[in-house]
């Protein structure tokens, strides 16, 4: 069992969730965050974005930045599309959010990144004349 402190409203609470155990070692992962089901725990390194609507293990991801978490956290919010190149922030998106028609645009996103080459990419003949 877990004890999350909750630093906004200065309150403990008792959650039993399986794989909270391996966030932090201390005390307990400190609730810094909330927005409508989301929230942002600090923990030893870095942070977790947790969907509260969702199981633990399906509902998460762990974020270096708290301030990405933040913007994590309103893209999903907004149904927004995100300005990133990283397959990792877009997993990010997909794990943590639960409208399906968001999630299949993030998917069609990974996939479009994963399938792009070399060939595709736009080259400036003027400085890549090799290519």
């Amino acid at each position: 069992m877990l004890m999350v402190i909750d630093a906004i409203k200065n309150e403990v609470e008792d959650n039993d969730i399986k794989g909270w155990h391996r966030l932090d070692k201390s005390a307990g992962a400190e609730k810094i965050y909330e927005r409508r089901e989301y929230i942002i725990l600090r923990v030893k390194k870095g942070y977790v974005v947790y969907n509260t609507k969702k199981r633990f293990e399906n509902g998460h991801t762990h974020l270096q930045s708290f301030e990405m978490s933040k913007t994590l956290i309103d893209n999903c919010v907004r149904k927004k599309r995100p300005k990133t190149n990283s397959l990792y922030l877009l997993e990010s998106h997909i794990r943590v959010t639960n409208d399906s028609k968001y999630k299949q645009i993030l998917e069609e996103m990974m996939n479009a990144k994963r399938n792009k080459t070399k060939d595709n990419k736009y080259h400036n003949r003027k400085y890549c004349s090799a290519c």
